[in-house]
């Protein structure tokens, strides 16, 4: 009995010993620490990736990628990161990295793939972190395709959606100045850009003119200016034309319900339709207004023309009478 005891408490130590080599190894797969520079990757991250996973992002929501200033906390973001997603232009990033002293880590850099505000961009957006999580996460193949595929199918789902919006509100070919980073996805959805114009800081007094010039033009309904760009530009371009003035959002999480990137492109697509609607009512109450006018202009000048007319009868019939 003694002997069998004993045997039991080594192949139970055994079995300690083996468990405790294997935790940091479950650890690891179980908390999988992801650092995305923006929101939009996260989110695209987070479509790819569900169960014990950890991911943020280091640019607030709305700043600017070009203009963005790092601080001493972002550091520790980044310390344990497993992944870095990145769009691979990002000025601060490197500086961020080498304070960090983190060298094992998988970039998944997002290069060269254009605008990820139009929904055919944002595809290839989520190919590419696709591809990379493959790479960097083999025991999850197959889950990451699978999320993939039905994440793509609801972006595609969401972009018929949005173009139907359009063209039920017939807004199709409706003439727009745009801010140039929301040029194509204006233009993706059926609208005229006639005029895009660069980041308002680098923009000088002549291109303001032309701006403002072009906006002027008829049938011009909107300015479409980008938040994370500066607004106040596009403000007075409007105020100067009378056309409305619609603010996109090129990062998800930067006004109030657009957490997502496809809660980002409908709320972008609804004020669109305000916008340019509110214009457009705005021009037909003014056209009433002025035939309006046009009509009383034109009863007053007849009124006018019959009181000189009844003045001048008159003054015929008295010099009548005195010849009597």
């Amino acid at each position: 009995m003694h002997h069998i005891s004993k045997r039991k408490i080594i192949l139970l130590f055994i079995g300690i010993i083996l468990s405790i080599g294997l935790m940091p190894q479950s650890i690891a797969e179980d908390n999988i620490e992801i650092v995305c520079t923006n929101s939009v990757l996260a989110d695209f991250t987070s479509n790819l990736l569900i169960g014990n996973v950890s991911i943020e992002y280091i640019m607030p929501a709305g700043a600017c990628p070009s203009h963005f200033d790092t601080v001493p906390s972002d550091v520790s973001k980044i310390v344990n990161a497993d992944i870095i997603i990145s769009l691979g232009w990002e000025p601060w990033l490197e500086s961020l990295l080498n304070k960090s002293g983190n060298a094992d880590y998988t970039e998944i850099k997002c290069s060269g793939l254009g605008e990820w505000n139009i929904p055919t961009g944002a595809l290839s957006y989520v190919i590419a972190i696709t591809d990379g999580l493959k790479i960097a996460l083999p025991d999850q193949t197959e889950s990451i395709q699978e999320n993939a595929n039905e994440y793509l199918l609801l972006i595609n789902t969401t972009a018929g959606e949005l173009k139907n919006q359009i063209e039920t509100n017939n807004l199709t070919s409706k003439k727009v100045v745009s801010m140039e980073w929301q040029k194509d996805f204006l233009e993706w959805i059926g609208l005229n850009v006639t005029y895009y114009y660069s980041p308002p800081e680098s923009l000088s007094v002549q291109d303001e003119l032309d701006v403002i010039n072009e906006a002027s033009k008829n049938e011009v309904s909107a300015v479409i200016d980008n938040l994370q760009s500066g607004t106040e530009f596009g403000a007075r371009v409007a105020s100067e034309t009378g056309v409305s003035h619609v603010v996109f959002s090129n990062f998800p999480g930067a006004v109030p319900n657009t957490d997502t990137y496809l809660e980002m492109i409908s709320y972008n697509t609804d004020q669109l339709i305000k916008g340019i609607s509110s214009f457009d009512l705005t021009s037909e109450q003014t056209r009433n207004l002025e035939n309006q006018i046009d009509t009383l202009q034109l009863q007053r000048n007849a009124f006018g023309m019959a009181a000189l007319v009844a003045v001048v009868l008159c003054g015929v019939l008295f010099i009548l009478y005195k010849r009597k």
